[in-house]
């Protein structure tokens, strides 16, 4: 089975998409806007429970998130 791994090229399309900004999603999630920068850009990945707080302030599936990858 191959492992899954968070899409950071996901959460900037949904968000963009919605029409929020890193500001505005980081006020709605409790981080700083750099935190969300660093999410998009693959610096580093929310922990499950930031990722289940931005999935639902976006209004989509955590599994929307998420990309498979190599095992």
């Amino acid at each position: 089975m191959p492992a899954r791994t968070f899409s950071p090229d996901a959460l900037r399309q949904i968000r963009r998409e919605r029409g929020v900004t890193q500001r505005k999603l980081a006020a709605e999630i409790g981080r700083d806007f750099t935190t969300v920068s660093q999410y998009e850009t693959g610096r580093c990945a929310p922990s499950l429970e930031a990722l289940t707080t931005i999935a639902d302030v976006l209004g989509a599936p955590v599994t929307a998130f998420i990309k498979a990858g190599a095992a």
